[in-house]
């Protein structure tokens, strides 16, 4: 599904609706990993890896499948303690794992075995691929490097400003395109950053009742810039 961006600025990204979710804006940078969501079920090895670096989004795309998939959500650092749960529960068929590099190791290898044994499915998000994670159990490290491996990296131009326009727009907030612009090019290249300033900006002009501009923008975010 593809969408016109709001006040005709045309950029290379196409916004996604998948189960419910928010809109997910799709670009070069995360198109790869896209469409291995897209084509779930159809998964060699019922498995997936999805690498990169903190706030690339990596688990935004992983919450769309698990939405999509009905699996379940844990973290890495939780595999040990829900283990025992998913074993004893016969309708979990599949599962994301966040963070899977810093999940127990025998755990994570108990969890694939299971879901594997099942016919169901996984996805695992980590900033590395398998190959380079600090790893002690051998038979883990090949099982993952046999699943198909999709590297994101952080938002590149257009979508870092897609995505600025998309919370702007849902906030029902009008800016313009010189607005993107200078904010796109002074901030964090991450999710995290374009959420917290659009919050940020929205907050303080409510409260100072002045519209967002470029001045105001540089007055709000003058310490991050």
């Amino acid at each position: 599904m593809r969408e016109k961006l709001p006040r005709q600025y045309v950029l290379d990204v196409s916004i996604r609706s998948l189960s419910g979710r928010p809109d997910f804006i799709v670009s070069k940078s995360n198109r790869e990993a896209m469409h291995w969501i897209d084509i779930w079920p159809e998964w060699p090895m019922h498995g997936l890896v999805v690498c990169g670096p903190h706030g690339s989004g990596k688990t935004h795309l992983s919450c769309l499948w698990r939405d999509h998939s009905n699996a379940i959500g844990v973290k890495g650092s939780e595999v040990s303690k829900v283990l025992e749960t998913v074993r004893e529960n016969d309708r979990v068929l599949s599962c994301f794992v966040d963070d899977a590099d810093l999940a127990n190791p025998e755990a994570l290898l108990h969890l694939y075995n299971h879901i594997y044994s099942k016919g169901g499915y996984l996805l695992f998000t980590a900033k590395k691929p398998p190959a380079v994670w600090q790893c002690s159990l051998p038979d883990l490290i090949s099982r993952l490097k046999s699943l198909p491996i999709s590297e994101i990296g952080l938002p590149d131009d257009d979508l870092l400003k897609g995505i600025l326009l998309k919370m702007f727009d849902d906030k029902q907030v009008s800016v313009n395109s010189d607005l993107i612009n200078f904010i796109a090019t002074r901030m964090n290249r991450s999710y995290s950053a374009a959420l917290e300033i659009v919050e940020r900006l929205n907050e303080e002009s409510l409260s100072q009742k002045r519209a967002i501009t470029i001045p105001f923008a540089r007055d709000v975010l003058g310490e991050w810039f």
